[in-house]
């Protein structure tokens, strides 16, 4: 078991935001070589994307119709939200921005992988006061919650 751990903590090392990409979509070749060159490594890495057969705006609109929701459609992932919160700072896994973003996309999935971190939210207001399209992240944030809580 320590093993397996040790291994998918290993695999795509080199990835950005590796803690937002699920292991099973990454492919790295113990060794490829193009052309009489080895690009094992960093070089060899592929994610395969997430690809939407269904596209389902059901989880959204169950936020929408929880207090503090009703905006979250006029997101345009901009980001400030999230570097304007100091919970965010503080645990990199918390990403208010990540958050809308899986809801928008319908991804239930990943909101089950992350529904942990969604509760860290201070409800400070600090992404409100920075969101540029009047969102109010932090009643979405809440709504999410609400929601999180009523699917399990």
């Amino acid at each position: 078991m320590a093993d397996a751990r040790a291994k998918a903590e290993e695999t795509g090392r080199f990835i950005v935001e590796r803690q937002y990409v699920d292991d099973r979509r990454i492919h790295e070749p113990k060794k490829l070589d193009a052309g009489g060159i080895d690009i094992s490594g960093r070089w060899g890495v592929l994610i395969e994307p997430r690809t939407i057969t269904t596209f389902d705006h059901t989880l959204m609109r169950q936020v929408q119709r929880e207090s503090g929701g009703e905006f979250i459609h006029r997101c345009f992932q901009c980001g400030n939200c999230t570097a304007a919160c100091p919970t965010a700072e503080e645990h990199p896994m918390f990403n208010p921005r990540y958050f809308i973003h899986v809801v928008r996309m319908g991804y239930s999935a990943e909101l089950e992988n992350v529904r942990k971190y969604v509760y860290l939210c201070a409800s400070c207001g600090r992404c409100t006061e920075a969101c540029p399209r009047e969102v109010d992240p932090s009643g979405v944030m809440a709504a999410i919650g609400t929601v999180v809580r009523k699917l399990s």
